[in-house]
């Protein structure tokens, strides 16, 4: 019985502040749209009690500390625990934790910066013409559920065009991509109607897959 309400840009604000009238347990989002929830007053800070920020050291990278620093500032630091999620520690992290944080404690778990010891990593050498072949041999040989990730958002497509027409059951995520289209995507693949998702790194940081095979780069 526990509510989850999401807010995120690009979605009607109006809904997301019925769901916020009805007092969920957790408010889950991103920073911008978090501020300007607590900007209209729609998101009450005196009953929040414990503060997570998830891909802390992605959320610098991208200029949102500022923006971490605002919405911490709105909640007494008296009244809340706050934690910090990040794959990697890097100084600017350890430094934003001991200026914002009182006697932090650093918990690591698994192996800090490294692949799983239970992760086989291969590295295959192949020209520009031949990675499309190689891409569909490697699928052939992969049970699903495969993710296949590209830095380029043309080359998503190009990819995920390429196996559709090769009769791969396939899902496309991108930047460009709708919430809607991204929403499809996810569930499709997630509820294993779709073997193989093409991504750019936006599916790299906060989506749960379980049963993944294979992971291409």
């Amino acid at each position: 019985n526990i509510q989850v309400v999401t807010v995120f840009g690009g979605m009607p604000i109006d809904r997301q502040i019925k769901a916020l009238k009805r007092g969920p347990q957790i408010v889950v989002g991103t920073p911008g749209r978090v501020i300007d929830h607590l900007n209209r007053r729609t998101l009450k800070t005196n009953d929040i009690h414990t503060l997570i920020l998830d891909e802390a050291d992605e959320m610098m990278n991208m200029g949102f500390i500022d923006d971490m620093r605002f919405i911490m500032d709105k909640i007494p630091a008296e009244q809340r625990q706050t934690m910090l999620f990040s794959a990697t520690m890097p100084k600017k992290i350890l430094d934003f934790a001991a200026q914002s944080l009182f006697d932090p404690v650093i918990v690591n778990v698994g192996r800090a910066g490294a692949a799983s010891l239970d992760v086989v990593q291969e590295v295959e050498y192949v020209s520009q013409e031949s990675k499309m072949t190689q891409l569909l041999e490697a699928l052939q040989k992969t049970a699903p559920r495969v993710i296949v990730f590209s830095d380029n958002k043309n080359e998503v497509d190009d990819i995920h065009e390429f196996l559709l027409r090769k009769g791969v059951e396939a899902v496309a995520i991108h930047g460009s991509k709708t919430q809607d289209e991204r929403e499809y995507a996810i569930e499709s693949f997630k509820s294993g109607k779709k073997d193989v998702m093409v991504a750019s790194g936006i599916a790299s940081k906060g989506l749960d897959f379980s049963n993944i095979q294979h992971v291409i780069n």
